[in-house]
């Protein structure tokens, strides 16, 4: 019932879209989700009826598949994390596709980000912090937790990766910078 997003979703949305992440929130089309009391961003699902996806069309296609997020992308795959090499493995949601020839396309091909080795640097990075943040945070009072989601929120959301230069080294230095203040 919940679509995470990372950063690189919400960039991707937010360029595409022609909106920043402030618009999106305010236009329902993204929203605020809590989970072991980190709160981060998700799509938004159509009140009522099947709680669809808002980016749904009248005819039930994506509107907005050339900048889907990764984990639309990646359907009918799901990843494995293995936290001692901090690496993952795609495996097949059982009964996810029925598409006859789909399980011989290559992942890079399926997936279609450019790069792929440092978009799944990203997720693996990604996924592992968001991890460490939600033991961190777990003893924490709510207005501490409150605070995290926020400083992080704007970290990694809501401050505009830079238009035009490549997504991963900011991400990366932004990472970084995050890391270094302990918080």
């Amino acid at each position: 019932d919940t679509i995470h997003l990372d950063p690189y979703d919400t960039t991707a949305l937010s360029r595409g879209l022609g909106k920043s992440f402030d618009e999106l929130l305010e236009d329902g089309r993204i929203g605020l989700h809590e989970e072991e009391g980190l709160s981060l961003p998700h799509l938004a699902m159509q009140e009522g009826g099947d709680g669809a996806c808002t980016f749904l069309g009248p005819d039930g296609r994506c509107t907005i598949h050339g900048f889907r997020p990764g984990f639309c992308r990646l359907f009918p795959l799901g990843r494995d994390y293995d936290a001692a090499t901090r690496t993952f493995r795609y495996f097949i949601v059982d009964s996810g596709c029925d598409m006859p020839g789909r399980y011989k396309v290559r992942i890079d091909k399926w997936i279609g980000i450019p790069d792929l080795r440092q978009y799944e640097q990203f997720v693996s990075d990604w996924h592992y912090f968001v991890r460490a943040v939600k033991r961190g945070i777990a003893n924490m009072d709510p207005e501490g937790r409150q605070n995290i989601s926020a400083f992080l929120r704007k970290q990694f959301y809501e401050t505009p990766f830079p238009e035009g230069a490549d997504f991963y080294p900011a991400f990366e230095e932004r990472l970084s910078a995050v890391e270094k203040t302990g918080f």
